[in-house]
Formats: structure tokens, C-alpha cells, sequence
């Protein structure tokens, strides 16, 4: 045992719960159910994959009590039914069958929350904003309907018992259905269910104890809850405080606490931006308060991990994108294999982006997420000459696959080194997860006998070329620069030329021309070294159309760090002095400027790649030489790229 993370890797207790370990998994939603609810194998694999990877719990996804609350979930027709029951039961036995206690989260909805899916009204405590849709009201819950949450979970009980669950937990975190109960600011209730502290504490301790009264005293009945809202108006720590030793009286087992609301919606999936371990002293406030064990989740490393628990700040440590990036990270920890965990990127690209879209998730860095039997490693036996153009992300994740599955892999990249963007990318500070997988796929590519040929630049007419079975071209992409005037001046750097060589960055004052993610990236990492920056945008919001779990976060960090925002606002020039630029109602102004930098996106690397591709017909073409995206989208590819070689 690696004796780095005995703590972490020491045997622990929740109620009469004995767990191997200190790690757990928690709970994300994978939408790979069936339409109905019921499990699939999709599910069961996902699941079993990360038991196998050596977690002491897996904390299953939310299972959905009762489908009368949100209209989205009305889908899950089994809720309460034997059906579900069953399919509880497959999953816990497929944890179990690889060594880990499996645990049930239990939901009965996220009220004003909910995912928008239908035009139907959205449901709560009371008549209060949706989230999505703040101009519409949702339907106060009814006396009857609440009771009926109740004798839902029962049943869930009752049903957990019978699929031979570990322990179960109540899912009232992130402002979501039983929080809007327990929090004034969504609770104007004024029957017995709102009001005082004790009224909004019933429907939580009618679910306790319904709960209770179906699993006994042995089964621990967990809860999930947010140390603090993070937003005026929304729950306090102090508050929070009250609540854990008031359940804790009523007999909760054990506390899942985490941040945050849909409000400044940053805490729910945290990005790069929040830091490690960036619950883990709120969760330490709890600690203190409460005698029985506390859970803590958010961007944990092994390392913050092993000292939250050595400290006593928590007793477990939740990991979750985290396993979904690298199932195996527990067993690799414990066997001394620290150099070969997959880094979790917090990008929340598939992982997340994909709930908006009502799909099935994965992962950016993993595409077997989710996918285990879709696109298992196999070793061939039709071995094949394999030649990857370019050394980016997408490139080295092809040749690491294709490697993998035991052809024989070349790689040529025309600089002296590896990484393609993600070299300049990987800069600021916050973004170095990003670097840390940048060189787990240099690693991995050694490790795996791929020849890597730097300094070399290939054509279509490049000899390299003529032996290969299979060719796959990742070219990349080059920064846009518009025929803007004064953009080729002395003082004009592109985004990719500051992040690599930031002592050409002169002076304090700095425009960032294009307020995408990239600038707005750039500007923080220039405001946190104590820059002024202003950021000139044409449209209307900066970043616009990235992620809201994403864009929340920076926001938020461009407003602490005093960055100065000039939306609707169009570039005319650059001169001496600074940048010349018309707003939207047409005032033209020069913004000062010691260093101007521009950020107007990338244009695809596509005229090399078509040339080989015409030339070579069984050519691969991915990454951004296809189509400008982000790491996923190149790592994605790159994976399929190389798992197809047949």
C-alpha cells in the first residue's frame, strides 16, 4: 500500500457501515436510464467500472421517488414500483461484485430547479420564481402532494431494503425541492410546512422518519446539504449549523455537504476556476458542529484529500468528475501509480453540458464514460502502421489509443515539443489541471512505445506517409487575426503569444481585443497578477456562449478582480496610445493602452489536412483542422480516431 494516502486509504464507519476506505463517489447524473427509469447497462457498466476502480462507496445518481413533482421527471414511471426495485438491486450487487457499498440517493424532484424540457409549469414550496424561466411562478406544492413526497420515500425505503442497499440518502442540497422547503427565501408557505424553523424542517423529518421506520437502525440514512446558499437572501453557515444538529438529534448518520445554489450557480459543478478542495472549509465548520461523519465534495486532488481527512476537517472524501475522468484513480493511488491517473479537467464540457441537451453523458478526457462495453480497449491482431500528423491534444490521444491497442504508432509534430495549444493554454495558473493532463498524455505516449518524431513538418507529398496503413491528421487550428488597423503593431500580441511569452506583455495597462473564454481566461490571469485590463467585445455579453456552470464562475472572478468590460462594442483600431473603439450607440473613444492583446478566436488548420486526405483516402481528419471546439472535441476525436483502426 502507497503509505503516501494512508489516511485516505483507511477503513472507516457511517452508522454500522464498515467502508474500506475514505473515498466515495458521488453522485452525478449519467441521464442513461431508460425512458421509463429503469436501469440499463450502460448504467450497470459505468457503475461497475468505478467499484472495480477501487472506491470504498459509490453514491448511485439520484433516483427519483415519485414522478408527480417536476413535469421533467414524469418519465420515470416505475418510481415506487417493484420494476424500480429491481433495478436498484442489479446496480447494487454490480458495486458490490466489485468490492465497493453502494448507496441510493433519493430525490424527489428539483422543483424551481428543474430542467425546462416541457412548457409545463414548474413546481415548489411555494409560488416562486422558476430558475430557468424567472417570469414564471411555479405551483405551490399542495398538502396532499407533500404527503405524498413522504409516503414516497416509504416506499423507496422499503424497496432500498429489498435491493440490499448499503445506506440511502436524502437529496436536499443545491436549492433543490426539500431546501426549498427548508429555506425562507423559497418557503412563504403558511400552513404547517412553512414559517417557523420547525415547519420548515417538517417535510425533512417526515422523510427521516418514514425512512427510518422502513430501513431500521442498521441502514444509515445519509443527507446531502449546502453548508451555505452563497448568494443575499439564501441559507447561511450559521444557519446551516442549526440545521445539521437538529437532524443530527433526529438521527442522521452522516452529512454530504457540499455549496451553493442555483443563485450564483457556480458551486453546484465547480469549474477551474474555484480552486482545490474548495468546500472543504465550510464542510470543516460542520465538522465541528456535528458527532457523526461528514462527507465532503468539490474539486478534491488525492493530495487535498489525504489531508482533509489527516486533519479532521471531514471523514470521506467525495470524488466525482474526478471518476468519471479516471475510474481507476483509487486503485492507481494505492498501488503507487499516482503518475497514471487521468486529471480530471473540471471542464464540465460532456459531463454537464450534455444535461442541458437531455443527452446521455461522458466525459471530455474519457470517452468510455458511460460507454464502457460501446468502445472497449482490445488488443488487435491485425497489427497496422499508424502515422499521426500533429502533436496537439487530439493527435497524441489517437496515438495513444491506437497504441494501446497494439498497432504500431508514429507521431510527427513540426515544433519541439508536444501539447499543440494546450502549451500556451495551460498558463494561468488556475488551468493547471489542464497542464498536469497535458502531460499525462506525454506519459501515456512514451509508455506506450509511440515514436515521436519533433521538429519535423509533413506534406502530402511527405515519404513518411507512403508506408502507413493508417493516417490521421491533427493539425489544429492558428489564431484569427482581422485586417483590423495597427493590429500588426509593436504592442500587439495574440492570446497564444502572451500565455507563452509573457515578458512581452509591457506596462499595466492592457486591452484584450474579443471577450470569448480565451480572453477572458488571459484577463484574468493579467488582473490577478495585478494588471488593469479592460476586455472590448462586439456582442453583447462576454463569453456568451459558454457553459453557464462555466461563465458563472469567471464572471464572478473578472468582477473581484476589477476587470473593466466594454460590451457591444466594435474594434476600429489600434494606435500609439491604445485601441480605438465605437460602442453600440456609436460614441467612438481611444481606451489606454500599454499592451494590446488580441483574442478573435481560431481559424482552422484545414487546407493540409484536405491535401493529405485527398492524396491518402483512409485518412483520418479531426480536431480543430475540421472544426474550431474545445479540449473535448479534440480529445473525443482523437480517442475515435485511434479506437477505429481496424
Amino acid at each position: 500500500m502507497n503509505k503516501k494516502y494512508e489516511h485516505l486509504f483507511s477503513r472507516g464507519k457511517i452508522g454500522k457501515m464498515d467502508l474500506k476506505n475514505r473515498i466515495v463517489m458521488a453522485p452525478m447524473g449519467t441521464f442513461s436510464e431508460e425512458r421509463n427509469g429503469s436501469v440499463n447497462e450502460k448504467q450497470l457498466e459505468y457503475y461497475r467500472a468505478r467499484a472495480r476502480g477501487g472506491a470504498g462507496m459509490i453514491l448511485l445518481e439520484a433516483q427519483y421517488t415519485t414522478n408527480k413533482t417536476d413535469p421533467w421527471i414524469d418519465y420515470v414511471t416505475i418510481a415506487g414500483t417493484d420494476e424500480q426495485m429491481k433495478g436498484w438491486a442489479l446496480l447494487v450487487e454490480a458495486c458490490h461484485g466489485e468490492g465497493a457499498k453502494a448507496c441510493l440517493q433519493l430525490s424527489c424532484g428539483l422543483g424551481r430547479n428543474a430542467f425546462p424540457f416541457s412548457d409545463e409549469q414548474m413546481v415548489s414550496s411555494s409560488a416562486v420564481p422558476s430558475f430557468y424561466r424567472p417570469d414564471e411562478l411555479c405551483r405551490p406544492l399542495s398538502i396532499d402532494e407533500v404527503h405524498g413526497i413522504v409516503e414516497a420515500y416509504r416506499i423507496a425505503g422499503l424497496n432500498a431494503v429489498r435491493a440490499e442497499a448499503d445506506a440511502v440518502e436524502i437529496h436536499a442540497h443545491a436549492g433543490y425541492m426539500i431546501d426549498q422547503f427548508m429555506t425562507p427565501i423559497w418557503n412563504k408557505r403558511t400552513d404547517e410546512y412553512g414559517g417557523s424553523f420547525e415547519n420548515r424542517m417538517r417535510l425533512v423529518t417526515e422523510i427521516y422518519q418514514a425512512l427510518r421506520e422502513s430501513v431500521g437502525t442498521d441502514m444509515p440514512i445519509l443527507i446531502r446539504m449546502a453548508a451555505y446558499h452563497d448568494f443575499p437572501g439564501g441559507r447561511t453557515i450559521e444557519e446551516s449549523i442549526e440545521i445539521v444538529k437538529y437532524l443530527e438529534r433526529l438521527g442522521i448518520d452522516a452529512f454530504d455537504i457540499d455549496l451553493g445554489s442555483y443563485e450564483r450557480k457556480q458551486w453546484i459543478v465547480p469549474a477551474i476556476y474555484s480552486g482545490d478542495a474548495c468546500m472543504l472549509d465550510a464542510a470543516a465548520r460542520i465538522r465541528e458542529a456535528v458527532n457523526v461523519p461528514v462527507i465532503n465534495a468539490g474539486t478534491h486532488t488525492p493530495e487535498t484529500a489525504e489531508a482533509a481527512v489527516r486533519d479532521g476537517k471531514c471523514d470521506f472524501v467525495m470524488f466525482g468528475r474526478q471518476l468519471i475522468a479516471d475510474p481507476e484513480m483509487p486503485n492507481k493511488l494505492l498501488d503507487g501509480r499516482e503518475e497514471d491517473v487521468r486529471p480530471c479537467l473540471y471542464c464540465n464540457l460532456v459531463c454537464v453540458g450534455r444535461l442541458y441537451e437531455n443527452r446521455v453523458i461522458s466525459c471530455a478526457i474519457n470517452p468510455q464514460a458511460v460507454f464502457e462495453k460501446d468502445y472497449p480497449i482490445i488488443k488487435t491482431n491485425k497489427k497496422r502502421k499508424v502515422v499521426v500528423v500533429g502533436g496537439g491534444p487530439g493527435g497524441m490521444e489517437a496515438a495513444r489509443v491506437a497504441a494501446l491497442q497494439g498497432h504500431e504508432v508514429t507521431l510527427f509534430e513540426k515544433t519541439d515539443r508536444l501539447g499543440g495549444q494546450l502549451v500556451a493554454a495551460t498558463k494561468p495558473v488556475f488551468k493547471q489541471r489542464l497542464r498536469k493532463f497535458m502531460e499525462w498524455e506525454i506519459r501515456q505516449i512514451k509508455k506506450q512505445g509511440v515514436k515521436i518524431v519533433l521538429n519535423k513538418e509533413i506534406s502530402a507529398d511527405s515519404p513518411e506517409l507512403a508506408g502507413a496503413d493508417r493516417i490521421i491528421v491533427a493539425l489544429g487550428a492558428v489564431p484569427a487575426v482581422p485586417d483590423i488597423p495597427g493590429i500588426d503593431g509593436e504592442k500587439v500580441l495574440g492570446v497564444m503569444e502572451a500565455h507563452e511569452y509573457p515578458e512581452r506583455i509591457k506596462g499595466d495597462k492592457i486591452v484584450i481585443c474579443g471577450g470569448g473564454m480565451s480572453g477572458c481566461d488571459l484577463a484574468l490571469e493579467l488582473a490577478m497578477e495585478g494588471k488593469q485590463v479592460a476586455i472590448v467585445e462586439m456582442l453583447d455579453e462576454l463569453a456568451k456562449t459558454a457553459l453557464l456552470d462555466n461563465r458563472n464562475p469567471l464572471m464572478f472572478r473578472l468582477e473581484d478582480y476589477k476587470v473593466q468590460q466594454f460590451t457591444g462594442t466594435k474594434v476600429l483600431a489600434i494606435e500609439k496610445d491604445g485601441v480605438v473603439v465605437e460602442t453600440a450607440d456609436g460614441i467612438k473613444k481611444t481606451l489606454p493602452a500599454d499592451t494590446v492583446i488580441h483574442a478573435f478566436g481560431m481559424t482552422s488548420v484545414s487546407r493540409l489536412a484536405a491535401e493529405i486526405a485527398e492524396k491518402y483516402p483512409t485518412t483520418a481528419i479531426i480536431g480543430d483542422c475540421v472544426k474550431v471546439g474545445q479540449v473535448d472535441g479534440a480529445v473525443r476525436n482523437g480517442f475515435f480516431a485511434g479506437w477505429s483502426i481496424h
